[in-house]
């Protein structure tokens, strides 16, 4: 179902951080954790959720479209700037309502409406191998590490000694590798604890329109993290580029775990294998298994740069960003130094009290094909293809840039160029990506 998010002007207090019980870890029975995980698990989008503001309705608007982008402009609070994923344009998914802190951005600059490249005929790049496991009809799977699926029109990105490679920030620990956590994002898990504290959030639509987080974390050790949940192989599109970096998570069914195992590069530390994970019973049970990096982070090879960084100029400013997905639909908002988290028509918070925010979110239009598997509700698991290359819409600095994601091959991370194939860098700090169907 889509989900039309109309943003409130009003207020909103505080949040009281939820406790998270961290005593007597459980020896995990994790049947429910080692199949696909099904929609009927997950609360439907838009209920209320301890730890979440309303900031306004949430309207059941009938079939869902594809995934869309939609900005609004500063000084301009009837007017919305959308661009469908689909080729097509529609009607602002933000309301003019509310238009948020436009920063420094001066009112009336921008133009009342811009284009975002045309998206919807991206394929994916064909495999070298079509894959021997049974039941498995992606792509990822065939691809070989090394496999040339693109050419970059400009050089990896790269950083000096003692900078972060995943965020360009200052940092001691930037020799070791990385962690990716798979993060559920059902309403009754929200709100999550320690995606504040990630280098790299990938958010990434599952079975159900539902999305789910891969939580990439270099920079900051952190002792409580979760609610866990499975993987899939959409997380094939970026796993090898991350070095050697641990996964962890709470399990997969039996195609997704060969193929994450048969990953020569990567550490797999599912929760069906392995120790360090804890159910929080304050909490239901599948959204209530925690983890920490600590016991992850030895060892392994650091990650590349993943993206040059920099200062982004000569976009187009906007106050606000929306990202609908097919049963979730998601706000950026710009407030001068950084982009706010809503979603579903509430404030994303932490259970640190804190919303979520992020210095750079990168939208990237992906492939998608079947991966050949359903869940037990009879919906397709899809797969997200994040290589080769496809548009790009980014949001850093207040501004909006539009131009093209180009991964040559599975270890590479994506180099962002604009219409005349000049780099598009990233505002050193946190940034988030969001998959979306192109």
């Amino acid at each position: 179902m889509a989900l039309t998010l109309a943003l409130a002007a009003a207020a909103c207090g505080d949040v009281p951080a939820a406790e998270t019980s961290q005593t007597a870890p459980d020896v995990l029975a994790l049947a429910d954790e080692a199949t696909t995980s099904t929609a009927a698990d997950d609360d439907t989008a838009g209920q209320e959720t301890a730890g979440e503001e309303p900031l306004g309705p949430v309207v059941d608007d009938g079939p869902a479209p594809n995934p869309t982008v939609s900005t609004t402009l500063p000084g301009r609070s009837g007017e919305t700037d959308s661009s469908s994923n689909a080729g097509e344009t529609t009607s602002g998914q933000g309301s003019g309502s509310d238009t948020g802190s436009a920063g420094t951005a001066p009112p009336n600059t921008a133009p009342a409406t811009t284009s975002a490249p045309p998206v919807g005929a991206t394929q994916a790049p064909e495999p070298t191998t079509s894959g021997a496991i049974s039941g498995y009809r992606g792509v990822l799977g065939g691809y070989d590490r090394d496999q040339v699926l693109a050419t970059s029109p400009v050089a990896m990105p790269s950083v000096s000694s003692g900078t972060m490679p995943l965020t360009g920030l200052p940092g001691s620990s930037s020799g070791r590798r990385a962690v990716v956590v798979k993060i559920d994002n059902s309403a009754k898990a929200r709100p999550q604890t320690g995606l504040e504290l990630a280098d790299v959030i990938i958010e990434q639509e599952v079975e159900g329109g539902l999305t789910r987080f891969a939580a990439i974390f270099q920079t900051n050790e952190v002792r409580t993290l979760g609610p866990v949940r499975s993987a899939r192989s959409t997380d094939l599109s970026f796993l090898s580029s991350l070095g050697t970096p641990a996964l962890a998570y709470s399990g997969a069914n039996d195609v997704f775990d060969q193929l994450i195992r048969e990953l020569a590069a990567i550490d797999d530390f599912s929760a069906a294998r392995n120790g360090n994970y804890w159910r929080d019973r304050s909490r239901s049970a599948p959204s209530n298994m925690y983890t920490n990096t600590t016991a992850f982070s030895a060892g392994g090879a650091p990650p590349p740069a993943w993206f040059h960084f920099g200062t982004p100029t000569g976009g187009t400013p906007v106050a606000n960003a929306t990202v609908a997905y097919p049963r979730t639909s998601v706000v950026w908002e710009w407030d001068g130094g950084g982009w706010l988290r809503s979603q579903d028509g509430r404030r994303h918070m932490s259970t640190n009290g804190s919303q979520l925010r992020a210095t750079n979110v990168v939208v990237a239009a992906v492939p998608v094909v079947d991966s050949g598997l359903v869940d037990p509700a009879g919906s397709v698991v899809p797969e997200f293809v994040w290589a080769g290359s496809g548009p790009v819409t980014v949001f850093s600095n207040g501004q909006r840039f539009d131009g093209t994601w180009t991964r040559p091959t599975l270890r590479d991370p994506a180099v962002l160029v604009d219409a005349s194939g000049s780099i598009i860098p990233l505002v050193p700090g946190t940034t988030w990506v969001e998959l979306v169907s192109g």
